[in-house]
């Protein structure tokens, strides 16, 4: 016998973002940039990693501006201050394009992972993001700023 869900038990669409699901860490991060807002386009939303190396959990937000919807990922370090890529500013992953937002997907790829061994200067968690077929990149920290790195 099929029963109708009721609205409220109904999935939550595409882009919806449940407020119970951020972690205390990305309410205080999210805080610090009063232009940009979740993004729940690509999911999952977050991804935690270690991304700095310093042995504390850091995590990196899919993030839109609320202006004008320019894309990008909010990368919130536990000990220091949040670092915004794209989402209007400068995009490690393309030359003259700021604008564009390409990718479909994204994963963590772990230090020490057999996805890394082949990039000696990656260094700590990297994020991979993917264009479906046709390829993509790491995003990772050299200590310094992000950088890109091309896979195809």
């Amino acid at each position: 016998m099929f029963l109708a869900a009721s609205s409220s038990q109904q999935a939550a669409k595409q882009g919806d973002i449940n407020a119970e699901n951020i972690p205390d860490e990305v309410r205080t991060c999210l805080r610090t940039t009063a232009e940009i807002e979740i993004d729940g386009g690509i999911n999952p939303f977050l991804i935690s990693g270690d991304y700095d190396g310093d042995g504390f959990t850091d995590f990196a937000v899919q993030v839109k501006t609320k202006k004008d919807q320019r894309h990008g990922i909010l990368v919130c370090f536990a000990k220091d201050v949040p670092v915004l890529v794209g989402a209007g500013g400068v995009t490690p992953w393309s030359k003259g394009q700021e604008d564009r937002w390409p990718f479909d997907s994204w994963f963590l790829a772990r230090k020490g992972s057999k996805h890394l061994s082949i990039y000696p200067k990656i260094k700590f968690d990297a994020l991979a993001l993917v264009i479906a077929d046709e390829g993509g990149g790491l995003l990772y920290w050299d200590g310094h700023k992000f950088r890109w790195q091309q896979e195809e």
